[in-house]
């Protein structure tokens, strides 16, 4: 009766008080019969409750009439679930959450024990933040705290991966890292990501960095990214991971690392193509900086909401070629 229904017989009473009912003649207590069950799977439960000892069927006997019972017509109904259906759904997630963490190729291949060949991307757009001052934040509050509020921010910025159809690649500490134009064809990759961006320095201003002493503030994110080739592949077999390699992945973080506190900054490439992709996407050059281990670079904000906002032309995009 519990595999069917999932629930003890007398949940929630005084099990004093239940032995005291059931053991008495005349009260006869007896756990109620779900509506829900088949009459056949009724009829069987209601034998085995009999309060006559000699009514019940014998272990053997149960095990043969349960043998001869078909499955389809004895499953509960809608609102009770059979312990296969559990294991079913279980199933379920399990498969959904290994395809979100590997691209359905990928993940079909691992199943299978097949090797995964590394693949070479021409151009994917790729996003980094990271969070303005963590180290002091870690060292201001419990260790709990802080893996609380970095679950609390990333459950926001994995919600918005979806609606922005964006894949993320991994979190390493307070860092986030996402790419699109990867797992499947994205024209717009380069401006999906900006909107994206926007969208998660609103979230993470608005995520309180502890729950408990809110005078702390909210969160606030450094964000860059960058587009051009890079090789994805899957790494390790205890752990499998599927990660991209390339110069370009390490010109994205540079590009977050030299930005500002709740800013957006892109490299000129990338700028070029959110201005082909979405020119309602505003960009403000922010002129030359230099970049560890690339030189003099020039760079763009995003989505400027100061006085000197500009929105870039063609001519501005053009000075520096």
């Amino acid at each position: 009766m519990v595999l069917l229904i999932f629930q003890d017989p007398y949940e929630g009473e005084s099990y004093r008080e239940v032995i005291r009912a059931v053991a008495d003649p005349v009260v006869n207590k007896r756990p109620p019969v779900p509506k829900s069950m088949p009459p056949t799977v009724v009829a069987l439960m209601s034998e085995c409750l009999s309060s006559n000892p000699s009514s019940r069927p014998t272990f053997e006997e149960l095990d043969q009439r349960l043998k001869r019972l078909d499955v389809s017509t004895v499953e509960p109904g809608r609102l009770i679930y059979s312990h296969q259906r559990k294991k079913d759904q279980m199933v379920e997630r399990t498969s959904q959450v290994f395809e979100e963490l590997f691209p359905r190729h990928v993940a079909q291949a691992l199943r299978e024990g097949r090797k995964v060949e590394p693949e070479h991307f021409d151009l994917v757009t790729i996003f980094f933040s990271d969070i303005v001052g963590f180290t002091d934040i870690s060292s201001t509050i419990d260790a709990s705290k802080v893996s609380d509020m970095l679950d609390r921010l990333y459950i926001k910025f994995d919600e918005l991966s979806e609606v922005h159809d964006v894949f993320k690649i991994e979190t390493i500490g307070d860092a986030y890292i996402c790419v699109t134009n990867l797992v499947k064809t994205q024209s717009d990759h380069a401006s999906r990501i900006a909107k994206f961006a926007i969208d998660a320095i609103k979230a993470a201003n608005e995520t309180l960095i502890d729950l408990t002493q809110p005078e702390l503030g909210y969160v606030n994110i450094r964000v860059g990214f960058h587009s051009g080739p890079v090789v994805a592949n899957v790494v390790g077999s205890r752990h499998p991971k599927y990660t991209i390699f390339g110069d370009t992945v390490n010109t994205a973080s540079r590009m977050e690392s030299n930005s500002i506190k709740n800013r957006i900054q892109c490299s000129e490439v990338t700028a070029k193509l959110v201005k082909e992709q979405d020119p309602s996407i505003l960009l403000n050059p922010r002129g030359p900086i230099h970049v560890k281990g690339k030189g003099q670079m020039n760079t763009f904000w995003i989505n400027e909401i100061e006085s000197s906002i500009v929105r870039i032309d063609e001519e501005s995009l053009n000075k520096t070629e």
